[in-house]
């Protein structure tokens, strides 16, 4: 499995899991021109992930979203994973059961920071465990995936849990 991430958040938040519970897949950033997406997606469309987050460039992402869905939503491969308005959101289900409407990405985070007061996208902050060791606790995390998949759809949604999902299924032989 590889897992291509749209940010330094992603990256970051994907890659402690992996070491803290031994997922096994290889992790790389998203390339920033349209062209190597789609020379990427040519190259490992049967092992690749999109990620694709739409609240860092909105309109930039939705047509790369849109490209990536035409062109990859049939291809059993391929998990499409999007979180509206931002990672955040998919962070703040591991805490709290709400699917309402939030106004940006910072409206998300200002709530994600009532759980993890410290919370910062900044590389020293993401590059420590801890808070993803917070979210990893007490079955946080399936609890945030039954409420992504509860809430698809809605005004506010993630489709995080469809990666997490895969990414612990245990290793065919």
């Amino acid at each position: 499995i590889h897992i291509v991430d749209e940010g330094l958040t992603e990256l970051f938040y994907f890659s402690h899991p992996k070491k803290l519970l031994g997922y096994r897949y290889s992790i790389s950033p998203t390339p920033v021109r349209e062209q190597q997406y789609r020379e990427d997606w040519e190259e490992n469309q049967g092992a690749a992930w999109w990620r694709c987050f739409c609240h860092l460039c909105f309109w930039c992402r939705c047509q790369q979203t849109l490209w990536g869905r035409n062109k990859y939503e049939k291809n059993k491969n391929v998990i499409l994973c999007d979180s509206l308005q931002s990672i955040e959101y998919w962070f703040l289900l591991h805490f709290e059961d709400t699917c309402r409407h939030f106004k940006d990405s910072a409206a998300t985070e200002k709530a994600l920071k009532h759980y993890l007061p410290a919370y910062d996208k900044t590389h020293k902050y993401l590059e420590k465990d801890k808070w993803v060791r917070d979210m990893l606790a007490d079955e946080k995390m399936n609890k945030a995936c039954e409420l992504a998949k509860k809430y698809r759809g809605r005004d506010s949604y993630s489709e995080i849990y469809k990666a997490i999902r895969k990414v612990s299924e245990p290793a065919a032989d």
